[in-house]
């Protein structure tokens, strides 16, 4: 009896490895076949006026913080998704993007570069997976499908040379993992800012989205680095004690490279009138957010409300446009709808100049006060 049954046992086990087998390549291929990036989902098109056209078309136009190195696609190509793309840049007039550098979110990044098949380095290292990001846009540069501009005079070039332009930003201090001597490395490649934290507390500082303690010995030292480098400070995503901490220590002009105001919709991602007026003071400027969280809903006129809000509080010169594009969030536009914010800046009554300031100027004249 019993060696009749060994068989039959046998047979079931070879049948349950089998199922076991294809159940795991089921579960393997549907993760790499996923794709999380949202899709892009427009609001209403506003129609643009030829003036309002006229205006864009002419001032130098630039966002201070879009996610788009964190996705598997080839900017150089439209209709591959998401916010941004060079093709979409140049027709939405979007002169200049700076592509901030996403390395660790709630512990799911390394996972996510190894569905995106990045270099097996970048799977267990935040400093790797910031510079696979830069060398895939110097890649580009180096292609000319883009310039890189890491001060107003370049910016200013390429704007008259009808090239779009690119800078870098880094978006939590972990990437550089305990080492602020990369502050030197990462300037070199085209870094501009770098932002302490990021989505949690990490090693340097507290995070608006963690607890509120400030900077710690190691984030004072990133600071004192970024000044020795003319590296500037972001002040995106600090907890309100790390905000002032880092904000007292920068000798350079600061930034929030994307953001809202509290006074508008009362987020933890948004800014008192107190930190406008701070970063102001310090001739510093506030990039204002597309999207929610900073935003209730994705709404444009919702965010040129919190871009009156800052000239109210701080004046013209103290706000820029800082979209989150390609950020997981939600936006009413993408890079190509960008003349759709100039037109409603005019229906509102902005001048001209305040207008240009707004969409970039303020960009340039920071970058010129940075190097002074």
């Amino acid at each position: 009896m019993g060696s009749r049954l060994f068989p039959r046992r046998a047979s079931l086990r070879v049948i349950a490895s089998s199922l076991a087998l294809v159940l795991v390549f089921i579960i393997v291929g549907s993760f790499f076949l996923w794709d999380p990036e949202p899709s892009f989902r427009p609001s209403p098109a506003i129609e643009v006026s030829d003036e309002a056209l006229r205006i864009h078309r002419e001032a130098l136009v630039v966002d201070l913080h879009a996610d788009s190195l964190l996705w598997p696609r080839d900017l150089t190509l439209e209709g591959q998704g998401g916010h941004v793309d060079f093709p979409r840049m140049r027709t939405g007039g979007l002169d200049a993007v700076g592509f901030t550098n996403v390395t660790a979110f709630f512990g799911l990044a390394g996972l996510k570069a190894f569905h995106d098949r990045w270099p097996s380095a970048t799977w267990f290292s935040p400093w790797e997976r910031l510079r696979f990001q830069l060398r895939k846009m110097q890649a580009w540069v180096d292609a000319g499908e883009v310039a890189l501009a890491t001060d107003a005079a370049a910016l200013r070039f390429h704007h008259e040379a009808g090239r779009v332009s690119v800078f870098h930003g880094i978006e939590g201090a972990h990437a550089l993992g305990d080492d602020v001597n990369r502050v030197e490395e990462v300037a070199a490649l085209g870094v501009l800012f770098i932002s302490p934290v990021h989505l949690s507390d990490n090693a340097y500082g507290g995070s608006s989205s963690g607890s509120d303690r400030g900077l710690s010995a190691l984030g004072r030292d990133l600071v004192e680095a970024m000044n020795r480098a003319g590296v500037m400070l972001d002040l995106a995503h600090a907890s309100p004690a790390t905000f002032d901490d880092a904000i007292a220590l920068t000798e350079l002009p600061p930034l929030v490279s994307h953001a809202g105001v509290r006074a508008v919709h009362d987020s933890w991602r948004n800014l008192s009138d107190r930190q406008i007026r701070a970063v102001a003071e310090r001739g510093g400027i506030i990039g204002i957010m597309l999207a929610p969280p900073a935003l209730s809903e994705p709404s444009l006129g919702e965010a040129l409300d919190h871009i009156e809000h800052v000239i109210d509080v701080a004046g013209e010169d103290a706000v820029a446009i800082g979209s989150d594009f390609d950020g997981y969030v939600q936006t009413p536009i993408d890079a190509e709808g960008m003349p759709q914010l100039s037109e409603l800046m005019l229906r509102r009554g902005f001048s001209e100049t305040r207008i240009k300031k707004v969409l970039g100027g303020n960009v340039v004249a920071l970058l010129s006060r940075r190097e002074h």
